[in-house]
């Protein structure tokens, strides 16, 4: 049974991407830590999915065994922010992903095409006339 167990948390890891990076919130108003995974790095910006997005800039960075460890020393009101910037940045991708439009096909030619079309033809009849006329 321990090998189908190993087995499937080594799939769920494959599945679930995530970094062996670990960032360390310390609340200094409150005196509680919170230590997350961290999902990924990009912009100059931490995120733990759906929890926090911290900028790389307020954070100091170990190594560790696993990976690399970010702190971050911030009062409450500080951590709240952050997770209130990483709930929107997850409404504004779900948002994007759900305000897809299917492309609409080609309906009926358009003006600017049938006055083209029609350009085409004129300048065609003028300059048949023309070469008929000076033979």
């Amino acid at each position: 049974m321990l090998p189908f167990v190993l087995r499937k948390k080594k799939e769920d890891e494959e599945f679930f991407a995530e970094t062996d990076d670990v960032i360390v919130i310390f609340d200094r108003d409150n005196r509680t830590s919170i230590i997350e995974r961290i999902s990924e790095i990009r912009e100059n910006c931490i995120y733990v999915t759906g929890k926090h997005a911290v900028p790389l800039e307020d954070a100091v960075i170990s190594n560790g065994v696993e990976g690399r460890i970010f702190y971050l020393n911030a009062p409450t009101e500080y951590i709240t922010e952050t997770r209130r910037l990483a709930a929107l940045e997850k409404s504004m991708v779900l948002s994007q992903v759900t305000a897809y439009k299917t492309p609409q096909p080609p309906g009926s030619m358009d003006w600017t095409k049938a006055s083209l079309f029609g350009l085409v033809a004129l300048a065609i009849l003028v300059f048949g006339f023309t070469a008929c006329g000076a033979g």
